[in-house]
């Protein structure tokens, strides 16, 4: 009798184990490219505005004033910069010229924990990863493994996506090879 007892208990009470942890779906998102550097560029809506963000490494430290959208016509005039960190940097862009409807969410102070599960967004692919490291000393990269092995030539600046948190949380800034990476490095996005 005890030995149904207890698992009845913990039904009704929902005591007994901890909660499956809530899982998102991932967006389709696509990239955008720098007209005369590698790299890509991803925009997220933060506070109701809606911003660009890239790392700094891609070649300037602040970027000309039009972006392409990738598969589409025109381009993605920017603005000035709202915000820099080591190696990225957020920016306004005019709103007629790229529509926030399909901005990636973020939250200001992302949770980022080892073992977090992650998605690298770009050119409409969504790999995935696992975080394996913070950031130590002076340090500002997350590390991250993947099974998956893509080709991240070109892709700094991709988005970081926490399946946990359903949110964007950084910005893709190194790999172990242009051709078919499996590990890499991230930056933390922290919006002040």
């Amino acid at each position: 009798m005890t030995k149904f007892l207890i698992p009845a208990i913990c039904l009704l009470l929902g005591a007994c184990s901890e909660p499956a942890p809530q899982r998102v779906g991932v967006p389709s998102y696509q990239t955008m490219h720098h007209l005369a550097s590698p790299g890509t560029f991803f925009h997220f809506s933060s506070g109701g505005k809606t911003y660009l963000a890239c790392s700094i490494h891609q070649g300037n430290s602040a970027p000309q004033t039009q972006i392409l959208r990738k598969g589409q016509e025109g381009a993605v005039v920017l603005g000035k910069t709202i915000h820099r960190q080591k190696d990225l940097v957020v920016l306004e862009y005019d709103p007629n010229t790229l529509s926030a409807s399909d901005a990636l969410p973020y939250v200001k102070n992302p949770d980022i924990q080892v073992g977090d599960r992650v998605y690298i967004l770009n050119k409409k692919k969504k790999i995935p990863a696992t975080v394996v490291s913070e950031p130590r000393g002076n340090g500002h990269q997350y590390y991250f493994k993947t099974t998956q092995e893509f080709p991240a030539g070109g892709m700094s600046g991709s988005p970081i996506f926490s399946e946990r948190s359903g949110t964007v949380i950084g910005v893709l800034q190194t790999a172990n090879s242009k051709s078919a990476a499996t590990a890499g490095g991230f930056e933390a996005l922290l919006m002040p």
